[in-house]
C-alpha cells in the first residue's frame, strides 16, 4: 500500500514539475536558442541604438583661465586647461552645478583648440568658451575633469 502510494505520488509530482517546465516553452518556436536574458539585452541594445542616433544636444559654458594653458606630460600630449567662475550659456543637461564651486579642468587636443589658438595663447586670467558633448564623461574628483572626447571646442573670448 504504501509502495503503490509513493509511486503514484512520485509520478504526479513528475508530471508537475515537467507540466511547469514546458509552460514557458510555449510561445517560442521550435528550435530556438534564445534565452530570456538574450532577449532583454538585445531589447536593451536596440534601445541604446535608438537613444544615440538622436542627435545629442550640446553644452555652451564661459569661464575663467586659473593658470596658463600646457602640456600634460601624457602619451596624449593633451593641453590641460584649469578654469574657474564658469557660468552656462546653453546648459540642457543641467551640468553647471558640478563645475560652478570648484571650477572644471578640461583635457583638450589641439584639434579642438579654435582655428589659430594653440596653448600658448591660453593664459591665466583669458575667459574662453568651451563646447561640451551633451552629458559629457567627467571624473567626480573636485575639481570635476573632463575628458577630452567630450570637448567639442574650446575658443578664447575677448
Amino acid at each position: 500500500m504504501k509502495k503503490t502510494t509513493s509511486i503514484t505520488l512520485g509520478i504526479i509530482c513528475t508530471l508537475f514539475v515537467l507540466g511547469a517546465c514546458t509552460a514557458n516553452n510555449k510561445d517560442e518556436s521550435k528550435g530556438s536558442t534564445e534565452t530570456p536574458m538574450m532577449s532583454k539585452k538585445e531589447e536593451s541594445t536596440e534601445q541604446t541604438s535608438k537613444s544615440s542616433d538622436k542627435t545629442q544636444e550640446q553644452s555652451i559654458f564661459t569661464a575663467l583661465l586659473v593658470e596658463d594653458g600646457k602640456k600634460n606630460e601624457t602619451v596624449d600630449q593633451s593641453i590641460r586647461l584649469v578654469l574657474n567662475e564658469v557660468e552656462a550659456v546653453k546648459d540642457p543637461e543641467e551640468i553647471l552645478n558640478m563645475m560652478k564651486n570648484d571650477g572644471v579642468i578640461l583635457n583638450v587636443s589641439t584639434e579642438q583648440l579654435a582655428a589659430g589658438l594653440t596653448e600658448v595663447d591660453l593664459r591665466a586670467g583669458d575667459k574662453i568658451q568651451f563646447t561640451l558633448v551633451g552629458l559629457p564623461a567627467m571624473t567626480m574628483s573636485i575639481p570635476p575633469q573632463v575628458a577630452g572626447n567630450s570637448v567639442i571646442k574650446v575658443e578664447k573670448i575677448q
